[in-house]
């Protein structure tokens, strides 16, 4: 990831002093508040004792500065230079001390301290002498004019200066350039060979059923049907610049032979005269579920191949989506949840703000595991702000979340109001995103706490289906790992070197599975209203009646837990504890109480409630009373489910626990945040979560019909396990 990033000036300074590591800002101009069309230059070139003097504004590199915070101060370098720091020359603090360049040693007066004025300019005061701020010669409205201390007074505006970014400015060579980066390459204009437009009006959806929505294709005059083409989508509709560049590029060699789909947000028509129809911009784009992406590829891309008898790549690989503000997140958020339909997206003021959930996507670039996704995001300083948020800040969270989580990509802030720089953009961002091709976008690491689970190259790979509700897994010591297929009224057993038998025949309808500390296998029914037994050969004996149970868990001291819900699809939900086949109830009023585990040291119980976000907590007394109750792990919701449907539960040695919910396998910190979330390469809802495998490092994901594995850095906890120290995870 190459990342390019300016932050507003209050965004940057509002922050010195409260960290005490050094992190680098960006490229920024410092603009006199008393002579605006001024601000700090280096004198003649960047070498040790260069003076600095305020020159009007310009295109020249001496104007650009980079901030980087260090022990609660402020570190200002020469952008083609970070070498050298600005310096109050010679160390000196009276009135009239020369700024000067100088190496930097870390010295006092090669920092400074900022003061925020309410007009949004600051003040910069030396590290060495706190009575002594940065000044221009008593604001000398005049090029050169030297910058030196002098006396600090807060009303004294020629001691304050504008932090502005540099826009699109990141790496700063030492050139005239006002940014660096992507130069096209030279093109003979006759080479560029205009493609075919067809437009059109599309009113043929089923996911937004009613709307009709304005298309537009081009084709280019390299397109043959003896190739697949790949796909550009524009989710706002067509623009004539678009297509120029697209005929430049595609003649440059810069992206491949494109297709370019632009297609405008749906309208439902009203049935009578007089009134508007219902907008569905908003909807659609800032929505954030699968319904726009299966819109796009289920429905409106095979309709555009069949009509026009077009050769269209299926590939994510090989397709692009971008748009600006909502469009901007819409792009994002196809991408997300199919990156095998577009993996590069192009995405200008996006709408990462709270109209239908679109403020947790930073929070969720950095939970889930990273995705084979390339992008390049654009905002703008001034960017819109209204009841649903402050753009400008919301995008920055995207770039700090993608950066996080080690995704490709490039951010930049362009110094402008809403979607500024769209297409100032667009032929860079173009020539980032398709880079390589068609080498396949791959994903980046994933942030640090995932990077402790997951190990590099070990991904999801399917292991069996054709099941019809694969539910309730539990391991034993040999890693084995039992399950039930709830419908079909088997156990299965997935052997230690990946294979799976029928394990029970006939079961009375088993929900769960647990293994107890002797090998032996239990099952609870909430059909039967039994919980057999099994010996290792398979056959059964009764061990409790009369108990209707979801889940069943065998703790280590020789009792079992079972969760119930009676006769009620929603609760009120209990927790049993058994021992020697005679049951009590030790808790009740869950909202559906589902799958259960507990931790290491053996003293915490977990219940999740399936129909919320919630996993309880208990701890766990001598007599395998509970005590103690907390609604304590709280669980990811995705913005179009009413609950994260919590069913199965597991803990790994390590400490860490396995919750399988609607959005995949979510993992929780000790304290009860989820930290990790990984999902399935389909999608789907996971039912059930168990490690095993024969060295107990491999993760199994059930999913109803399909079960899919992975080799993971954290090993199977059971019945089996000695009791084992937890160390609370890090945050």
């Amino acid at each position: 990831m190459n990342r390019w990033f300016l932050f507003a000036g209050i965004s940057v300074l509002s922050v010195v002093g409260n960290h005490t590591s050094a992190e680098e800002w960006g490229a920024y101009r410092l603009v006199s508040a008393s002579t605006p069309e001024y601000c700090v230059e280096v004198s003649g070139g960047l070498e040790e004792g260069a003076v600095v003097a305020i020159q009007r504004q310009r295109k020249n590199s001496a104007q650009y500065w980079k901030l980087q915070e260090d022990a609660g101060m402020l570190r200002i370098s020469p952008a083609a230079d970070p070498q050298l720091v600005l310096s109050a020359a010679s160390g000196g603090a009276k009135n009239g001390t020369l700024i000067v360049l100088q190496r930097d040693r870390g010295e006092a007066w090669q920092r400074w301290k900022t003061v925020r004025h309410e007009a949004g300019s600051y003040s910069l005061i030396a590290g060495h002498a706190a009575e002594q701020g940065l000044d221009h010669f008593g604001g000398v409205r005049e090029s050169g004019a030297r910058v030196d201390l002098w006396t600090y007074r807060a009303d004294d505006v020629h001691l304050q200066w504008h932090v502005r970014p540099i826009a699109g400015s990141g790496v700063i060579e030492p050139d005239e350039a006002a940014t660096a980066g992507y130069q096209p390459p030279a093109l003979d204009e006759s080479a560029i060979l205009p493609g075919r437009i067809h437009e059109f009006q599309f009113s043929e959806s089923q996911i937004f059923p009613g709307t009709v929505r304005d298309v537009t294709v081009f084709v280019p005059a390299q397109y043959s049907d003896q190739q697949s083409a790949c796909v550009y989508v524009k989710t706002d509709g067509f623009n004539p610049f678009e297509q120029k560049m697209l005929e430049t590029m595609i003649a440059s060699g810069e992206i491949p032979v494109t297709v370019g789909v632009f297609v405008r947000p749906g309208i439902l028509p009203a049935p009578l005269q007089g009134t508007s129809g219902r907008r569905n911009r908003d909807f659609e784009y800032d929505g954030v579920s699968d319904q726009k992406v299966r819109f796009l590829v289920d429905e409106l891309l095979p309709w555009i191949a069949r009509e026009y008898d077009l050769n269209l790549s299926t590939d994510g690989n090989d397709r692009c989506i971008s748009g600006g503000s909502s469009g901007g997140i819409a792009a994002f958020t196809a991408a997300w949840h199919r990156p095998d339909a577009f993996s590069r997206v192009y995405a200008a003021s996006g709408s990462w703000v709270a109209f239908r959930g679109g403020h947790e996507f930073p929070t969720m670039v950095r939970k889930f595991e990273a995705k084979p996704i390339r992008s390049f995001l654009t905002t703008a300083t001034r960017d819109m702000e209204n009841v649903a948020g402050d753009w400008f800040l919301l995008d920055q969270e995207m770039d700090k979340a993608l950066r996080f989580s080690g995704y490709d990509y490039q951010f930049r802030v362009v110094d402008g109001r809403h979607v500024q720089g769209y297409s100032e953009y667009w032929r860079e961002a173009m020539a980032y995103l398709w880079r390589g091709w068609p080498e396949r976008v791959q994903a980046g690491p994933s942030a640090p706490r995932a990077q402790e689970v997951l190990i590099p190259g070990q991904n999801w790979e399917l292991l069996a289906e054709g099941f019809r509700s694969t539910r309730g897994p539990a391991c034993n010591a040999s890693g084995e790992v039992y399950f039930a297929d709830t419908t079909a009224g088997r156990v299965h057993r997935i052997n230690a070197d990946g294979t799976v038998v029928v394990f029970a025949e006939d079961s009375g309808r088993p929900h769960c599975v647990t293994v107890d500390a002797d090998g032996a296998v239990y099952t609870v029914s909430e059909v039967s209203d039994q919980i057999l037994k099994y010996s290792a050969d398979g056959t059964s004996e009764v061990y409790a009646r009369d108990l209707r149970g979801h889940s069943i868990m065998a703790h280590p001291g020789g009792s079992l837990y079972v969760t119930s819900n009676g006769d009620k699809p929603h609760g009120p939900g209990s927790v049993w504890h058994l021992r020697d086949g005679k049951a009590t109830r030790v808790d009740t009023g869950i909202r559906f109480a589902t799958g259960m585990a507990y931790r290491p040291d053996q003293w915490l119980l977990s219940v999740a409630e399936g129909h919320s976000k919630w996993v309880y907590s208990y701890q766990i007394n001598a007599d395998g009373s509970l005590s103690n109750r907390e609604r304590f792990f709280h669980l990811h919701v995705a913005d179009w489910d009413d609950d994260a449907g919590p069913e199965s539960l597991c803990y790994s040695r390590e400490g860490r626990q396995f919750v399988a919910t609607r959005s995949g396998i979510q993992i929780s910190a000790d304290d009860g945040p989820t930290q990790i979330i990984l999902p399935v390469p389909d999608g789907s809802r996971v039912t059930g979560v168990a490690i095993g495998g024969a060295e107990h490092d491999v993760l199994y994901a059930f999913c109803m019909n399909r079960i899919w594995r992975r080799r993971i850095q954290q090993h199977a906890l059971g019945a089996f396990s000695e009791w084992l120290k937890v160390t609370p995870d890090k945050l």
